[in-house]
């Protein structure tokens, strides 16, 4: 009864020394250098994304702003004021900006694309 346990316990104790791996045969890995890493990181942390969506988010209140005031003139008083000028001002500003930081997220998003691609076209090794 003696010998039994201490057989049984050290089978016990070696099953749970294994570790496994369950792995999916259709599972594809890829594997990737530290430049690629860099290139990556450098490419996802776009700021583009943030400075688009602040000028929209500034530049559409303006412009709505600027067209309540230009509905609000009387029909004596058709010049422009202050108001409606830095409305008008701020609101181009914040569109002309929003476009151009769109294009270049755009760009960056589509580099990010290729560097993702490159890692996955890389010729196949098989495993031992």
């Amino acid at each position: 009864m003696g010998s039994n346990s201490v057989t049984n316990s050290t089978d016990i104790n070696q099953a749970l020394a294994k570790n496994y791996i369950h792995y999916e045969p259709s599972r594809i890995d890829y594997s990737v250098n530290s430049f690629e890493l860099e290139l990556i990181e450098q490419t996802g942390s776009s700021v583009w994304k943030d400075v688009f969506l602040c000028s929209v988010g500034i530049a559409v209140p303006c412009i709505i702003n600027a067209l309540d005031d230009c509905a609000k003139l009387s029909s004596e008083n058709q010049f422009l004021t202050t108001n409606i000028f830095l409305n008008c001002l701020f609101g181009g500003l914040g569109i002309i900006l929003g476009i151009i930081s769109f294009i270049v997220w755009r760009k960056n998003k589509s580099n990010f694309g290729k560097i993702i691609g490159d890692i996955k076209n890389k010729p196949k090794f098989e495993m031992p």
